[in-house]
């Protein structure tokens, strides 16, 4: 939720920022190579700004996004991102250090947001049976509007479009996993919520975490691999290809459908088109890429577009975090933050269930096109840097 175009919870991160500033000897060295890494991010983006050609016929661009100004508010969004991290890390060791189980202190969470997707479902319905209107809803939206007689409600829970809300339910039902006692509720509602915002990346979040639990539960057995090669694999390849299917089609076709789809942004922008822009940006930018928070404003560059007609509005790549530091922060931003979380793996893995647990869950909410300001992501990161020893209910 945004009031005047700033988002209500990174607000509220952001005024822990003098305690993560303050505290900085007693903060988790993981939080401190974090905000060194996102700090050089900055400065390099500043130098190479002084040589980039910036392309600026944008609709409604905001004074917040024009060159130099958006590096600064992406490292303002992961300083919120890391305050986060920092208070889902105190939160839990207080409570931990009070006999409190870290399964006790997730379910509250997850209950609270029970409520929220409850609220969303209502709305979804009533809107389907038209009791409530689909125009200018910030929580149902129409994907026929082009078909006034056909209206296609899908949810979108305040965010841009189904997809991303989807995904962030989907590591809410992750997230029940972690914790102890009943949940069929829980997870129901999820998944509810999931289904009604259409997100391909949400379900095929959830399908890669059921194939790694039965991994995990299994890998022991010596039939297993045979399973694996001759039933699993494939089905969960038909299964992952179906949802991406549109996305499939698109790219096989592409020089053919973007002549006939000049106007139509869906395609022109976000995935899709990033699939054949950031690939000439890492190329002709491999090392430091081309800047925090600069793909929107560089990627109309004739040299990225290929066949591909401008943007004329702001488009952000979609690809994930790991893409997206690949094309802006270079080999350079990726190999140094895969190595911070691979230290951090290391190093709690071996001692915490949950925190081994909780890293690989942020490694694939970020592999299937969330970006890195995204707050809730970062509450892995939090819990992982807790350490508990719960052992997740099996």
């Amino acid at each position: 939720m945004k009031f005047a175009g700033v988002k209500l919870n990174e607000l509220v991160s952001l005024l822990t920022v003098p305690f993560l500033i303050s505290g900085i000897k007693s903060i988790n060295k993981y939080l401190v190579y974090f905000l060194i890494l996102f700090l050089s991010f900055l400065f390099i983006t500043i130098c190479l700004n002084l040589n980039t050609t910036f392309y600026l016929n944008l609709e409604g661009l905001s004074p917040l996004k024009l060159p130099y100004l958006i590096s600064v508010s992406r490292f303002i969004e992961l300083l919120a991102c890391l305050s986060f991290a920092l208070m889902i890390y105190k939160t839990i060791n207080y409570y931990s250090n009070r006999g409190i189980e870290v399964s006790y202190t997730l379910r509250k969470v997850l209950n609270a947001n029970f409520y929220i997707s409850a609220i969303f479902l209502l709305v979804f319905l009533l809107t389907y049976l038209n009791i409530l209107s689909l125009q200018n809803s910030s929580i149902v939206y129409d994907t026929t509007s082009y078909d006034p007689n056909n209206p296609t409600p899908r949810l979108r829970g305040f965010y841009v479009e189904g997809g991303p809300l989807g995904l962030f339910y989907a590591a809410l039902y992750i997230l029940t996993f972690f914790i102890k006692g009943r949940k069929w509720l829980l997870r129901a509602s999820f998944l509810l919520v999931l289904l009604c915002s259409q997100s391909k990346a949400g379900i095929v979040a959830v399908l890669a975490w059921h194939f790694y639990l039965f991994y995990q539960n299994f890998k022991s057995a010596k039939w297993f691999r045979y399973v694996v090669l001759t039933a699993l694999l494939p089905i969960f390849y038909l299964v992952f290809t179906m949802v991406i299917a549109n996305y499939i089609h698109a790219v096989q076709n592409f020089s053919g459908i973007v002549a006939e789809r000049q106007n139509d942004t869906n395609f022109v922008m976000g995935r899709i088109a990033a699939v054949f822009i950031t690939p000439n940006m890492v190329m002709e930018n491999p090392i430091f890429g081309v800047g925090l928070g600069n793909y929107a404003l560089v990627r109309n560059n004739p040299d990225y577009l290929g066949i591909l007609p401008p943007s004329k509005g702001w488009d952000a790549p979609g690809l994930g975090v790991f893409a997206t530091l690949l094309v802006e922060n270079g080999i350079y931003g990726l190999t140094l933050f895969i190595l911070i979380l691979y230290f951090m793996y290391r190093r709690y893995s071996r001692t915490s269930v949950v925190s081994g647990e909780a890293i690989k869950v942020f490694v694939l909410i970020c592999l299937l096109g969330v970006q890195l300001h995204f707050l809730y992501i970062w509450f892995f990161i939090g819990l992982a840097l807790a350490a508990p020893n719960d052992e997740i209910d099996s």
